[in-house]
């Protein structure tokens, strides 16, 4: 599941890069640039410690992790007010709910 994650999270990252790089309607260009700076660590940090720490069976912490990783999603979609219409939308709410569902089976796991 931490690995569909990061899948998904690696596919919005890349999709900001994009509209960045092409030039995306100027209004949305900072909401994009804060995505990105929220995505980046996720990416490349906290959901490979996530996969690392599953397979080390450390259930608390690959929770913690995966639910930041849903935070940050939700930080991105708030960075967009209600007259720019996020692009992100589908993709923000797809990685949070798939941390909320990865963490509640986690935590199934933890209570055995």
């Amino acid at each position: 599941m931490a690995n569909l994650v990061l899948s998904n999270a690696t596919d919005a990252l890349t999709y900001i890069q994009e509209l960045i790089k092409q030039g995306a309607d100027p209004q949305l260009q900072k909401p994009l640039a804060n995505c990105a700076e929220l995505y980046i660590p996720v990416v490349k940090y906290n959901l490979p410690q996530a996969i690392n720490a599953l397979l080390r069976g450390r259930f608390g912490f690959t929770s913690y992790l995966l639910s930041d990783a849903g935070k940050q999603a939700d930080a991105c979609e708030k960075n967009f007010s209600d007259s720019n219409q996020s692009p992100l939308s589908d993709r923000n709410r797809l990685i949070s709910n798939l941390c909320d569902v990865a963490v509640a089976i986690l935590n199934l796991l933890q209570k055995g």
